[in-house]
């Protein structure tokens, strides 16, 4: 899924925008700077409940429970949030976060913007929802962690819907790395100045971004694509012959099954190739699993193997390489 930030150009908000893009960073705030007063606001109905229950069970000692319950409630203080939008092409926003159109729209990867390789605090993220009813944190959440912290950090008024809103939750609020890869493009508003485009031009001018100007017409937001930049990479990974036959990844890793049409008797051949194919597809560490031949497949999710399955996964894996860094 594809998430958007929309950056001013307000001069200091600039300088230290692009030092911290050009560091592979952004900044994961403290709740407090969110510019919703109500934001992380709720009703909490489980302190009433455990007074009573100390009052009624005098002799039971429930002050562990209490002392958890006040950890997670206080936990909102030391979190880090970083909000972003799912519609690039949104009035309001571009109105209002991006300097009446003068600024840009930063396009993510969600995917590699949440890597937990790159942020081990990484902790959830959440599509907003919008009500208008105070949200109530009772006891029937304590059972389901996903909406005791829905309540307490995914629900906002519905006077920001517009916002169409994607939070990342760190448990740490400050700066956070992404990978370079992780910025997909930059939509420029149609006031932005050329100064603005060119600086962020020459910033990317070795990864892979495209560039798009969003402008008014036919009483709606329309963007066309204004420029494209490149990365610049050390091999080719195109000059080998070779099929991916499946692909998975988790928090930490990527896992790549490999069909390898080459010389596999060649160790420089095999070598370069493996370099090639972390760059152009790694962006975490990852494992490469190499095979002669595609029809390993059916065996990649069967454990454990009998003797002539073992025999034929043998006899196919040509090398396996662990924890490529990217």
């Amino acid at each position: 899924m594809k998430v958007y930030k929309y950056r001013s150009i307000e001069e200091k908000i600039f300088e230290r925008d692009f030092k911290t893009i050009g560091e592979n960073c952004f900044f994961a705030s403290n709740y407090n700077s969110l510019n919703d007063p109500f934001d992380i606001f709720f009703n909490e109905q489980i302190s009433p409940l455990i007074k009573f229950l100390e009052r009624m069970f005098p002799k039971n000692d429930i002050s562990n429970f209490e002392n958890k319950l006040k950890e997670t409630l206080e936990y909102k203080e030391k979190i880090g949030i970083y909000c972003l939008s799912k519609d690039f092409l949104n009035e309001q926003l571009w109105a209002y976060y991006a300097s009446s159109y003068f600024g840009y729209c930063i396009e993510y990867d969600l995917d590699k913007l949440i890597d937990k390789s790159q942020n081990s605090d990484f902790e959830c993220y959440f599509e907003l929802t919008y009500e208008d009813d105070i949200p109530t944190i009772g006891i029937e959440d304590i059972k389901n962690q996903n909406q005791f912290i829905k309540k307490m950090y995914a629900i906002k008024k519905s006077t920001w819907r517009h916002e169409d809103e994607v939070r990342l939750i760190f448990n740490n609020y400050g700066l956070k790395k992404f990978h370079s890869s992780a910025i997909t493009g930059i939509y420029f508003g149609y006031r932005t100045e050329e100064i603005i485009k060119q600086s962020l031009y020459n910033l990317f001018k070795n990864e892979d971004i495209k560039f798009y100007e969003v402008f008014p017409a036919n009483f709606k937001l329309e963007y066309k694509l204004i420029h494209e930049t490149k990365k610049k990479l050390q091999y080719d990974v195109n000059k080998f012959n070779f099929e991916i036959i499946r692909s998975r990844e988790n928090r930490w890793e990527q896992i790549f099954e490999i069909y390898y049409k080459g010389n596999t008797n060649t160790k420089d051949e095999i070598e370069e190739f493996i370099q090639a194919f972390k760059e152009k597809y790694c962006f975490k560490k990852s494992t490469l699993y190499l095979f002669n031949n595609k029809d390993i497949l059916p065996l990649l999710d069967i454990y454990p193997f009998n003797e002539q399955q073992h025999a034929k996964y043998n006899s196919s894996l040509i090398q396996t390489v662990y924890e490529i860094d990217s």
